[in-house]
């Protein structure tokens, strides 16, 4: 049996969504490795969006059962819970990313976890993170039902890119600098150990080997 549920975005991911470029239709399609027959990986649900900058994210998840209970409190110890998450947009097909968390803090959490995508403002998925519930005081839940519920809840966080350089002033300045030199408008106002240290410094090393390799008309000069 599944569930189907509504999360909506908060207020500050509508916010930042009007610096998205792109807008268009996203969907999830999770994955994981609890209960499956043959395959690695099997069916956990899906999320989808019609429209990344406005739309409600929906999440349309399986009901656990005891077999997956079983395994999770079989890899409670030291193992791992892991989703695998094929992103799809109008853009780009099953972008396939692997998350994963303790199966002992999913099993503490009371199966609570929480997804985000990490958008550019082209609308590229470029990572996708897996964390459960705050758990700093665990429930003691007894599984002994015959379906649990999952509490999923799904977020986008907008990535700005980087400023670029601005290479082009940068170059112009330079070219100025070039032709006022070679037309003489721009004067030279360095030391002269700035204008010249290039040839100063090969005589002073070449001046201090040779008086490191011929000592003795010094040692002669001292009687």
């Amino acid at each position: 049996m599944k569930m189907f549920t509504i999360i909506f975005f908060s207020i500050n991911v509508l916010q930042n969504a009007i610096c998205l470029d792109y807008d268009g239709w996203l969907n999830i399609k999770v994955e994981h490795t609890l209960n499956c027959k043959y395959e690695e990986y099997c069916a956990r649900g899906s999320i989808s969006l019609k429209s990344i900058r406005t739309g409600i994210p929906v999440i349309d998840q399986i009901n656990f059962n005891d077999g997956h209970i079983n395994e999770l409190k079989i890899a409670k110890v030291d193992g791992i819970y892991a989703l695998r998450t094929l992103v799809s947009t109008a853009e780009s097909k099953d972008v396939e990313i692997i998350s994963f968390v303790r199966a002992k803090r999913f099993l503490e959490s009371g199966l609570s976890d929480i997804i985000r995508a990490w958008v550019l403002p082209n609308g590229e998925v470029i990572a996708l993170s897996l964390q459960v519930a705050n758990t700093s005081q665990p429930k003691n839940i007894e599984y002994k039902s015959s379906e649990y519920k999952l509490n999923s809840t799904f977020y986008i966080r907008h990535v700005d890119p980087a400023p670029l350089p601005d290479t082009a002033s940068y170059i112009q300045k330079l070219e100025r600098e070039k032709e006022a030199r070679e037309k003489g408008e721009l004067k030279d106002n360095r030391s002269f150990l700035a204008k010249y240290w290039m040839y100063i410094v090969p005589i002073a090393i070449f001046v201090m080997i040779s008086g490191a390799a011929n000592p003795e008309p010094a040692a002669q000069a001292a009687r």
